[in-house]
């Protein structure tokens, strides 16, 4: 024996059950905040690395050592601000409230 659709029990929404939650700015900001450390923080070891590696690799004294902090730290220093500005505006666009 079939049933059909019609034979089912009604279904009750799910929204009208859910609670809205209300997501503080300090809240955002907080998460934000927790972002941007990690985010940063792979950032700036992965040009701490680079740094590293190419000293090694070219034996490189401290002029060239010099020379890659000054080519490298302003592209990360770029990304960990983009990354940061990036976050907080997402964390505080209210359509990413949970």
């Amino acid at each position: 024996m079939s049933h059909t659709a019609s034979d089912s029990a009604p279904a009750t929404p799910a929204a009208s059950n859910a609670v809205p939650m209300t997501t503080t700015k300090f809240a955002a900001f907080v998460t934000a905040i927790g972002a941007i450390v990690l985010i940063g923080s792979e950032i700036w070891l992965a040009a701490i690395g680079a740094i590293w590696a190419m000293h090694g690799y070219f034996d490189m004294g401290m002029i060239g050592d010099g020379i890659l902090i000054a080519l490298i730290a302003p592209l990360a220093l770029w990304a960990t601000w983009m990354t940061a500005k990036l976050a907080i505006a997402a964390e505080m666009n209210p359509e990413n409230a949970d």
